[in-house]
């Protein structure tokens, strides 16, 4: 069973909002971003059962591919830098996921929201692996990072085969 420190909320915004106040990242901080990642998942799978262009859906599940990528390489990162191998919790046992609305809107604006925060997360990695002590943590953020970057451009491309669409 995965417990947050209790500095942080239960919410995925919440807690990133915790997070993005870190200039470097403690292992707690890497454990609750593995969790967030891992529940990210679960977010884009909603949005993309929202959606009705198969394009787009599988865009959108491949994101959430991508967010599970990232919580299992910081698994990594968490040994890399010392800490004792940490298990993501299972879906039922996520905070974050169990703060998710059931649904979620497939709708351009909100997806431009995502767009836009997918962008913001990869500046927010990369200050982070700027900021790493450990080569391998660092090397671990950078790529998440990147990726964050890509699934904006993913997001972009739903936006427009959802405004084709419209």
């Amino acid at each position: 069973m995965f417990t947050l420190p209790p500095d942080y909320p239960s919410d995925i915004s919440g807690a990133f909002g915790v997070l993005k106040t870190r200039k470097s990242l403690s292992l707690d901080d890497m454990r609750v971003l593995a969790v967030i990642e891992a529940a990210g998942e679960e977010f884009y799978l909603r949005i993309a059962r929202a959606v009705r262009n198969p394009e787009a859906a599988a865009l959108l599940i491949q994101n959430g591919r991508e967010e599970r990528g990232h919580a299992h390489r910081l698994l990594k990162a968490i040994v890399a830098a010392g800490g004792e191998p940490f298990e993501l919790p299972a879906a039922s046992d996520n905070p974050f996921i169990a703060s998710l609305p059931q649904e979620l809107p497939a709708t351009v604006e909100f997806i431009r929201s995502l767009e836009s925060g997918e962008q913001n997360g990869d500046r927010i990695y990369q200050a982070w692996a700027d900021a790493a002590a450990n080569d391998e943590v660092a090397s671990v953020l950078r790529q998440n990072g990147r990726e964050e970057t890509r699934h904006g451009e993913r997001d972009a491309q739903v936006i427009r085969l959802l405004a084709a669409n419209a």
